[in-house]
């Protein structure tokens, strides 16, 4: 495995970490990986060859959706009465899930392979997003 695809395999796992300071870390630097070129080419290359046991477009994609399931568990379980502030910054924190996976997308189409997970991100992010605004609704 290429150093650049051992640092997304390292950054993705961290995006499982129980701490959100961690997880939130993580994120930038993943934001940093899957647009480095060379990090790109080994996914392009990994996705192509269909074989399940190098990184690749699918595979990043999984740890992404663990990423959205956790962070969403969590804004589920906190408080929910709670001040205007702090309904804010968990309304923020969705946008930021949400932008993370259009980036993700992004970044993915760009490149020449096809990516079989994304064919469902739409229904992904309305079901995050749903369950957050039932949670604060309560």
């Amino acid at each position: 495995m290429s150093l650049a695809l051992n640092d997304l395999l390292i950054c993705c796992r961290q995006l499982e970490h129980d701490r959100a300071t961690e997880r939130r870390k993580e994120v930038e630097k993943f934001k940093q990986l899957i647009r480095d070129p060379e990090t790109v080419q080994h996914l392009d290359r990994h996705s192509d060859s269909k074989q399940g046991k190098y990184l690749n477009w699918d595979a990043v994609f999984r740890f992404l959706q663990k990423y959205i399931q956790k962070e969403t568990e969590c804004l589920k379980t906190a408080r929910p009465n709670v001040s205007a502030s702090t309904q804010a910054t968990r309304q923020k924190k969705m946008q930021e899930i949400s932008s993370l996976v259009k980036y993700f997308i992004k970044c993915a189409n760009k490149s020449n392979t096809a990516v079989h997970c994304l064919c469902q991100p739409g229904p992904l992010i309305f079901k995050t997003r749903r369950s957050f605004e039932i949670r604060t609704a309560s």
